[in-house]
């Protein structure tokens, strides 16, 4: 019959080392040490030791196993299989042969494991981040330093499938928590430069600090240094600063033909800053010229920034009241210079919230005041004050609201068009709304809806400055109503709805900046529909009742399966005398199968009649690593011409990834 033996060593007498060992048989050797067989399991500290054998001297406190060796950290980050093991556990050193284990993310194999203290060594071994049943790729080594912080290994050898595909000297990864290092470069070439190279540089500062430098060497265009430095205070992000200089050979190169040469700059830059300390938001971001973004950056959504925004806000929010101040400074990257670029610097807003005057009348307010400021155009100093009065009631059993909005506006020294210096306009505007709220249930659907209708008036069009929308002051006497309604079947979304339209009693409304002489207002949809689960259709309509035409219709359809999808849209967008301002399809697929995925994508303009863009990109996942390559089209108006780039992506261990562009 077996047995179950169980106790509890107390050694030193200045020390509580502890040994806890079960087996199924135990016996004290002559020189004072303990033989433990039979599914051995002993806890030390923050060790869990098991095997078929086992010896622990209590004088030297030394633990001595063999035969299916099993030790695992009670913290889990390391644990290990192996054939033999030796513990001193007063110096916290040990080894193990023939092991094979997991420490942190890394599985690894290893003909001899040596442990001195939070760090290990390995000889003939092999790492990997693949799961053990799947080790499709491995970094097989001669030698390896693995501690708390990073694992360096030497004679390394890069295997996919057991097939060598790299040699590399040494071989350096962090492990655990962020650590400093080299992180992924790029590699490769470019239509201007033969040779491209960028290598970032991480440096974990604190546990709430961190940057990262990157060296850009190019052979013909600007060489340069961008430093990113990110801080947590409050959140997890509070400040973050973008610093990039770049040094660009004079003469330029052909990257400059077609630009304006009075905005060449031989020393140029990029700083950005932004700080986020809740209620105080600031930011900086500032270029030397307004080609730097196309020049520098290789990501389409960097190049093609349109704004670069600076700003100082602050926002007091109390019970009784909201008040903002802010500047705003843009940069518009599409122009050689920024002089007729409309700035707020300042603007102030303060808001009295709703409050009940008589326990029948509510009133708030919004005051402002703002400096719209350029160096070429239209500019000036705009106060603004609307005292709002609001009036509840119901009649007829129905819920109305009255609504009168004292509309004052002063435009103070104004230049740069066809107004006084001193423009002062006071009017009024009323509106009455009524909503009905219903909801209809039938069979399993469910349907929440809100119908508005509303009538507004304003008596007057004022020949006022137009910065915002706050300026447009036109003559009003209009009913309109609003449908806002979903629905679901058995708590599966069936579709989303917004309408609106009107009838105005002038004949008269502006549509895109176009007065249009019609009593009908267009009535816009917004529809979501979801009939069934791989299938999604969504529309952004406007539609022009009198003439029978969408003046707007962006619509896509979207069919899914799987991992697989299928995404058709249009969009046609005119004004109201029938010029196109927009005229696009598009076209994306996304096909899986195992491991392989294709994404492809195309939008083409049919004002220009030409694919705008093609992209394709192919993507094999492996269980610890991925291969990819990225091919895309993008056309150049400017130049009539297609930018075509093609991209070599590969991660190795989910560590490192490598984008490689072949051709740009």
């Amino acid at each position: 019959m077996l047995f179950f033996l169980y106790f509890f060593l107390f050694l030193s007498s200045c020390s509580s080392f502890a040994l806890d060992v079960l087996s199924w048989s135990l016996e004290r050797l002559p020189d004072g040490s303990f033989k433990a067989e039979g599914d051995v399991e002993a806890y030390y500290r923050s060790y869990y030791i098991r095997a078929d054998f086992m010896t622990y001297d209590p004088t030297k406190r030394t633990v001595y196993a063999r035969g299916n060796v099993y030790v695992r950290s009670l913290d889990a980050r390391l644990e290990a299989r192996g054939k033999e093991a030796f513990l001193d556990l007063e110096r916290d050193t040990g080894y193990f042969i023939d092991a094979e284990g997991r420490f942190e993310k890394f599985n690894f194999t290893a003909g001899r494991l040596d442990k001195y203290g939070e760090s290990y060594v390995v000889e003939q071994g092999s790492i990997t981040t693949c799961p053990p049943q799947k080790k499709e790729m491995s970094l097989c080594f001669s030698r390896a330093n693995i501690s708390q912080r990073y694992v360096f290994s030497q004679s390394n050898i890069l295997k996919l499938f057991d097939v060598p595909i790299a040699y590399l000297p040494v071989s350096f990864f962090p492990v655990g928590e962020r650590r400093s290092g080299l992180l992924p470069p790029t590699i490769g070439s470019n239509t201007y430069n033969n040779f491209l190279y960028q290598q970032p540089i991480y440096w974990a500062i604190s546990k709430d600090k961190d940057a990262t430098f990157t060296l850009d060497l190019r052979d013909r265009q600007a060489k340069g240094l961008s430093l990113e430095y990110r801080q947590s205070m409050r959140k997890p992000l509070d400040l973050m600063l973008n610093a990039s200089f770049y040094k660009e050979p004079e003469p330029p190169g052909r990257w400059w033909q077609g630009r304006s040469l009075n905005a060449f700059r031989e020393n140029r830059y990029r700083l950005k800053w932004d700080l986020d300390l809740g209620d105080l938001k600031a930011g900086v971001d500032l270029l030397s010229d307004p080609y730097f973004m196309q020049d520098v950056y290789l990501t389409t959504r960097e190049r093609t920034l349109p704004y670069l925004t600076s700003y100082l806000s602050y926002r007091r929010d109390e019970e009784s009241y909201l008040f903002n101040l802010s500047l705003w400074r843009f940069y518009d990257t599409t122009m050689p210079d920024n002089k007729k670029t409309l700035q707020r610097l300042p603007e102030a807003n303060l808001y009295l919230k709703e409050r009940n005057l008589f326990n029948f009348l509510y009133f708030n307010l919004n005051a402002s005041y703002t400096n719209f400021y350029r160096q070429e155009g239209l500019r000036s100093h705009r106060l603004l004050a609307f005292p709002e009065l609001s009036l509840p009631k119901r009649l007829f059993a129905m819920n109305f609201l009255s609504t009168v909005t004292m509309e004052n506006l002063f435009y103070l020294d104004t230049k740069g068009g066809d107004f006084k210096d001193k423009s002062i306009l006071a009017s009024f505007r009323y509106r009455e709304s009524l909503p009905f709220f219903f909801n209809l249930r039938h069979g399993g659907i469910d349907t929440k809806n809100i119908l508005e209708l509303s009538y507004s008036y304003r008596p007057k069009t004022y020949n006022n400055p137009r910065f915002d929308n706050l300026d447009q002051m036109n003559k009003e006497n209009a009913l309109r109503y609003t449908l806002r309604s979903y629905g679901q079947y058995k708590e599966r979304l069936l579709y989303i709805l917004f309408m609106e339209g009107g009838y105005n009693h002038l004949g008269r409304f502006n549509y895109l900046g176009q007065e249009v002489k019609e009593k009908i207002l267009p009535v816009r949809t917004v529809l979501w529909l979801y009939p069934i689960e791989w299938l999604r259709l969504s529309s952004d309509t406007n539609y022009d009742p009198v003439n029978g035409r969408f003046l707007k219709a962006a619509s896509s359809l979207t069919f899914t399966h799987g991992g697989n999808g299928l995404t058709l849209g249009r969009t046609l967008e005119k004004k109201y005398d029938g010029s196109r301002l927009n005229d696009q399809y598009s076209l994306s697929a996304n096909v899986q199968y195992r491991a392989t995925s294709m994404i492809f994508s195309l939008v083409r303009d049919n004002r220009v009649n030409k694919d705008i863009q093609r992209q394709l990109s192919f993507d094999y996942r492996g269980a610890c690593w991925s291969f990819g390559l990225l091919l895309r089209d993008i056309y150049d108006g400017t130049r009539q011409k297609y930018t075509r780039e093609a991209f070599l992506v590969f991660n190795v261990f989910d560590l490192q990834r490598f984008t490689m562009p072949l051709k740009r």
